[in-house]
């Protein structure tokens, strides 16, 4: 349901401003997402098995015998089913002028963030202080706390770098300084670590591009409000790196390249409306890792934990880069605004 929600809703509200500017930003953003975690993918297969030897075996399961009530809820749906529906709905809701399909879905996507709020948010930390609970009566605990440290460390690094990366595509592409987008972007990148969501920081982040002097305003207008959205190339990494971990740690291998690309490829369109609430990337993920890499409630828990840690540089890193992905638009469609502004002014 969260996929659906998130997903058909997104859909829904951007295809309302059709037109190439719209179509050339989310192409950019998915591409610059898809990227970011195959590099991501490529640092954890290099470094990830050198220090996940150092938790001797793998974490088979977090639980302690059976559970004493089991209550089995089956999903109304497969995950790519879901994700097909949402595009589907998504785009007949615009292409038919349905206002009523279009406002069900996006009440509908309204009412899932209510329910993460109020429901899945805070029973989170109790669902991991169990998973670890588990882990430390099996005596792996201190084994895979270790292994993560080392991964947060990656993780984080892999986020500046692709900054830097973005940041310096930018600028070839748009014969502009990216260091002078870069400073202006950096309260929004504070605001993001202290609020962990690209939503909440998206006035933050359009105050601070309006006053780049070479990007167009109306660009900025319509570029980093929709960027908020489908643009999370910081927390795709984060899940990229942390499902090859957590994928060799309890399963003893690394996933196979191709599961991987087709986790990616996945992931890209899934983060496309995962945005509003604290971890929304992670929950929106779920369904993905348990389908595509068969992952359980213990997996599920170790990459919740991972991701909450890092979700403030994660947010911050995903707008942060709304900069970048600004300048590169600008250089194709700033100009044309600004000619039709000339020609109404004379």
């Amino acid at each position: 349901m969260i996929i659906f929600a998130f997903v058909a809703a997104s859909i829904a509200e951007f295809s309302s401003k059709a037109g190439k500017l719209l179509s050339f930003t989310i192409g950019i953003s998915y591409l610059d997402t898809v990227i970011a975690c195959m590099l991501a993918a490529a640092a954890a297969y290099v470094i990830v098995p050198s220090f996940a030897l150092q938790a001797n075996q793998a974490v088979e399961a977090a639980t302690i015998g059976a559970p004493f009530v089991e209550i089995g809820i089956p999903p109304i749906m497969g995950i790519i089913s879901a994700l097909v529906l949402a595009i589907i709905v998504g785009m007949a809701s615009s292409w038919g002028e349905s206002k009523i399909l279009s406002g069900a879905v996006i009440e509908f996507r309204n009412m899932i963030e209510h329910v993460i709020k109020g429901f899945i948010v805070p029973a989170i930390p109790i669902f991991i202080a169990c998973i670890f609970a588990g882990l430390s009566a099996k005596g792996e605990l201190f084994g895979t706390m270790s292994v993560f440290g080392k991964m947060l460390v990656l993780i984080l690094i892999l986020q500046v770098v692709w900054l830097f990366i973005e940041y310096l595509v930018a600028g070839i592409v748009s014969k502009q300084n990216p260091l002078i987008m870069f400073k202006a972007m950096i309260p929004a990148y504070l605001t993001a670590m202290g609020t962990m969501s690209s939503a909440v920081t998206m006035p933050v982040s359009l105050k601070q591009a309006r006053t780049v002097p070479f990007i167009n305003k109306k660009i900025a207008d319509f570029v980093m409000p929709l960027c908020a959205n489908v643009h999370l190339s910081g927390a795709a990494m984060t899940l990229t790196i942390s499902a090859i971990t957590v994928s060799l740690l309890t399963k003893g291998s690394l996933p196979s390249v191709a599961l991987i690309i087709s986790f990616i490829l996945i992931l890209g369109v899934i983060e496309v409306g995962a945005v509003g609430v604290p971890g929304g990337s992670a929950l929106a993920a779920i369904g993905i890792l348990q389908s595509t890499l068969g992952f359980g409630e213990a997996e599920i828990g170790l990459m919740l934990a991972l991701f909450m840690i890092q979700d403030s540089f994660g947010t911050a890193t995903n707008i942060s880069g709304d900069g970048a992905i600004a300048m590169i638009v600008n250089r194709f469609f700033g100009k044309e605004d600004d000619e039709e502004a000339t020609i109404k002014e004379k």
